[in-house]
């Protein structure tokens, strides 16, 4: 009896660890070359020292506001660089990446992607809603994540930086 359990117990592991992908090949996520209006926004509402612009966060967005990805850069000066962007896409694509797969790559509901529920509140976060359902941050985010023209990312429409307990 034990045997049989123990061969049960183990085809059972077997299948609940199949992938349909092979994991040698990369998983299809949104392009680097139309993240930086997208990165730009996230700056604005997640990178800050008290939030996402710290090393202490598993998703890290780099930038003026706060983490800077050169490692000598300060907070406020220079402007933020190509490296910082690209530091934030890696960070950010990093998070979550099967589910933000699907959705790039199938479709999906862009609200499953725990980056975007979490920025609309939809899921618990410290940071509470940074990004109103609807909203010009919204398109932007979304825009990228379905791969649509990113040209809806206007810095323009993000408005500044919001107070503590402010959503956009």
């Amino acid at each position: 009896m034990r045997g049989i359990l123990a061969v049960a117990f183990a085809l059972g592991a077997v299948a609940c660890t199949h992938y349909d992908a092979d994991p040698g090949e990369p998983l299809p996520v949104p392009a680097r070359d139309t993240f930086s209006p997208v990165s730009a926004m996230m700056e604005a509402r997640c990178g800050t020292l008290d939030c996402h612009g710290s090393p202490a966060r598993n998703m890290r967005v780099y930038g003026v506001y706060g983490l800077r990805a050169d490692g000598n850069s300060v907070t406020g000066t220079p402007d933020t660089t190509e490296a910082d962007v690209d530091a934030t896409y890696e960070s950010v694509v990093s998070i979550d990446p099967e589910v933000l797969s699907a959705v790039y790559a199938h479709g999906d509901d862009p609200s499953k992607w725990i980056v975007l529920a979490n920025a609309r509140g939809i899921r618990a976060h410290t940071g509470g809603t940074r990004i109103t359902t609807g909203s010009a941050a919204d398109e932007c985010l979304v825009a990228w994540i379905m791969d649509d023209d990113t040209a809806v990312c206007s810095e323009d429409e993000f408005g500044p930086v919001p107070r503590d307990g402010e959503t956009w």
